[in-house]
């Protein structure tokens, strides 16, 4: 008998592609937000240095610098907060795009199974009929 084939694996193939593409794009939006949480982490850790130096400090001029510091953090975080929420979006978009991406290749997968063991049942009822044929020619020559 011939040699299992699945006539949808170049499907498959391209369905497992498309898979690790979007893999490696949500990667990317997770290094994203990865990269703008470290930047967020850094604001506050300048804000606390700054904020226990100017508790050290008495100098006015210092403390008045400071202040504009803080401001500028502020912003910085708030344009830091901003660019997070979209990057989370992206990235949750991206989780839905492997999903589905993955649910594509399952599908696939289960139907060349299910093939696969239709396959096995066909080969194994066709090697019982060639070994029924052997034992009943070699029974009706004996008599």
């Amino acid at each position: 008998m011939k040699k299992f084939s699945f006539s949808m694996q170049k499907i498959l193939d391209l369905r497992e592609f498309e898979k690790k593409q979007a893999e490696g794009e949500l990667a990317k939006a997770l290094s994203e937000v990865t990269k703008i949480q470290s930047e967020l982490e850094n604001i506050a850790k300048r804000r606390v240095a700054v904020s226990k130096m100017n508790d050290a400090s008495a100098d006015f001029s210092f403390r008045a610098q400071s202040q504009s510091f803080f401001i500028m953090l502020s912003q910085k975080q708030e344009k830091c907060l901003e660019e997070l929420a979209e990057a989370q979006l992206v990235a949750e978009q991206k989780r839905d795009a492997v999903r589905q991406a993955m649910q594509k290749v399952k599908v696939l997968e289960k139907l060349r199974d299910s093939k696969f063991r239709e396959w096995k049942k066909e080969l194994a009822a066709e090697e019982e009929k060639n070994t029924d044929d052997v034992v009943t020619s070699r029974f009706g020559q004996n008599q």
